[in-house]
């Protein structure tokens, strides 16, 4: 791990004093396709991310431990120069986009991922608090504004990333309030 992190180091600024910019972006995979995704492109060079959330089922009647992707078909890629391929990797939907480059995850997200991973697994913990409740945002851009907990789902952690990149999602009714 240490390795890989020092190279990124190495090669970012490798490619800085080239004047190429790299840079973490998202990829939108097909339908039940990250696995095959993530395959393809790490065989074509890219590093990739996809983090996996720790879950417990009941099956039978007992508890079950597994493991889900936290973000569903959507992969971070770490970009340089020839990020073109990815339009016709196998499993890959669409790139997320900003215009005509890929749209930039901000500096540090997918690393602070990363560090909140135990063995491979982000735990995500139990809700802080009741749905309903009445919340007050400490951070970000809606840093001291009021708002009610709704719970946090899949498709919400989903919406939240897309929110980062700066892009806007129209929900259908009764997904989020």
């Amino acid at each position: 791990m240490r390795i890989a992190v020092t190279r990124r180091a190495v090669v970012r600024r490798l490619f800085i004093t080239r004047g190429i910019s790299v840079y973490w972006s998202v990829i939108n995979t097909q339908p039940l396709c990250e696995r095959r995704a993530l395959w393809h492109m790490t065989y074509q060079g890219f590093t990739t991310y996809a983090p996996r959330e720790r879950i417990t089922r009941i099956v039978r009647g007992k508890k079950v431990q597994g493991s889900r992707w936290l973000f569903p078909r959507y992969i971070f890629v770490w970009l340089a120069a020839h990020w073109h391929a990815l339009f016709s990797t196998i499993g890959v939907s669409r790139v997320l986009m900003n215009g005509e480059q890929p749209a930039r995850i901000p500096e540090g997200f997918v690393e602070s991922l990363r560090a909140r991973e135990h063995k491979g697994l982000i735990i995500v913990p139990k809700h802080r608090f009741d749905i309903g409740q009445r919340v007050q945002v400490t951070g970000g851009l809606f840093a001291g504004a009021r708002a009610l907990y709704q719970g946090m789902t899949s498709r919400q952690r989903e919406v939240v990333l897309l929110e980062a990149l700066g892009c806007r999602v129209e929900l259908a009714s009764g997904l989020l309030r």
